[in-house]
């Protein structure tokens, strides 16, 4: 156990992602006396990926998906810096940031999320949409409704997963309404699915791919399998077996990569560059610095890049953080063997599979709009102090 100095203590969180607004929740709803809270983050508010397809589809307003990190760290007694971190000194303990003098910690924890891997693909990083990080994802899209509003063309969206099926689904509802809207439905804009695996989510049971290929298949939705990117460029994407695929636009929704800062740093880090945490959420070697959510690698068992877990993570994380405060013994947090997954179709219909079973249905979706406004309203405030817990899903 790390031996913390004197009172009061620098308690610094680098990120406002979905398991740090638990740590200030926590921290709002129940204070610990001589610990000095400050929350970096580029931005005040922070958006959760789960209802992201929805706000792109249209049915949720944005706001309706953003948890005011401002407020929720005022809150929480927190020092709110709006910049974004670049680097960790572990000898002298200082998070550096991108505009300011080094931030002095007794205890930091990053849930600073991922960022798009275009690493090896000519092009990709200037002429693709990155769909992380979210919050730049979505003041990108506006300027595309408008340019599709002037000019229907050819959307192709590159996938790493599940979230871009879903991403492929709000973005054809929004895009499509959008032309019928502007009187152009002489004018139909063409979608095109790339999918590196030979077949679209690999990991999910057959049931739940046969169901979403047959929506894809219904909208119209081209896919084309083996579709590995080598290069995007204006007006096409090229493929590694020599095909070109015409694009007005691609979005890119691939495995994300981590902040290249985190190797940089000296942590402890996994092939991919994210940083090695423990049981407890503890980085490997430094007993004073935590990591959750997807800069996390996990090191019991490798976990997806995923908001369920980093929701998951978010009480234990708050947890350790008053334990190690107090010098008490850390708890395990033991992600769930088997998670729910919902995913929404652009419309208030979704699929759902947890445990092989795989349902489908307006009812599904209602299921998911409640769950997933039930988590953003935890972080609501009220007054001065946020609204009860609820339960998260998975």
């Amino acid at each position: 156990m790390v031996a913390l100095p004197t009172l009061p203590r620098q308690v610094v969180l680098v990120g406002a992602g979905h398991a740090h607004v638990e740590v200030l929740r926590s921290f709002a709803t129940s204070p610990m006396a001589d610990v000095r809270l400050t929350l970096v983050s580029r931005s005040q508010t922070t958006p959760y990926s789960g209802m992201l397809p929805g706000v792109v589809a249209g049915l949720y307003r944005k706001e309706d998906a953003y948890i005011d990190a401002l407020a929720l760290a005022t809150a929480a007694g927190a020092t709110f810096l709006r910049t974004e971190a670049v680097g960790i000194d572990l000898r002298s303990q200082h998070v550096s940031c991108r505009d300011g003098a080094p931030l002095p910690y007794d205890i930091v924890s990053l849930d600073v999320g991922s960022t798009p891997n275009t690493e090896g693909v000519t092009g990709a990083a200037e002429h693709a949409i990155p769909v992380k990080p979210i919050d730049a994802f979505l003041s990108r899209f506006e300027p595309l409704r408008a340019r599709i509003r002037e000019r229907p063309g050819r959307i192709v969206i590159v996938v790493g997963g599940a979230a871009g099926v879903e991403l492929a689904f709000s973005v054809h509802r929004r895009l499509t309404a959008e032309v019928i809207d502007a009187g152009l439905r002489s004018r139909p804009l063409k979608f095109t699915l790339l999918c590196a695996s030979d077949r679209i989510l690999p990991e999910f049971p057959r049931a739940f791919r046969q169901r979403c290929r047959r929506i894809l298949d219904d909208r119209g939705i081209e896919v084309l399998e083996n579709a590995r990117v080598s290069a995007v460029l204006p007006g096409t994407v090229e493929l590694t077996d020599g095909r070109n695929v015409a694009a007005d636009e691609a979005l890119w929704v691939t495995e994300a990569a981590a902040p290249s800062w985190l190797r940089a740093s000296g942590l402890v880090v996994d092939e991919r560059g994210f940083a090695v945490v423990d049981g407890t959420l503890r980085a490997s070697g430094h007993d004073n610095i935590f990591a959750a959510g997807d800069v996390a690698a996990f090191q019991p068992r490798k976990l997806p890049k995923s908001g369920v877990y980093a929701v998951r993570q978010g009480p234990v994380l708050a947890r350790n953080i008053r334990r190690l405060l107090a010098n008490e013994t850390l708890a395990e947090y033991s992600p769930q063997q088997q998670t729910l997954y919902l995913l929404s179709t652009g419309e208030r219909h979704a699929i759902g599979t947890r445990n092989g079973l795989v349902l489908e249905g307006d009812w599904v979706w209602s299921f998911k709009n409640w769950l997933d406004r039930r988590f953003v309203g935890k972080y609501r405030i009220d007054g001065a102090a946020p609204l009860d817990r609820g339960s998260p899903r998975g």
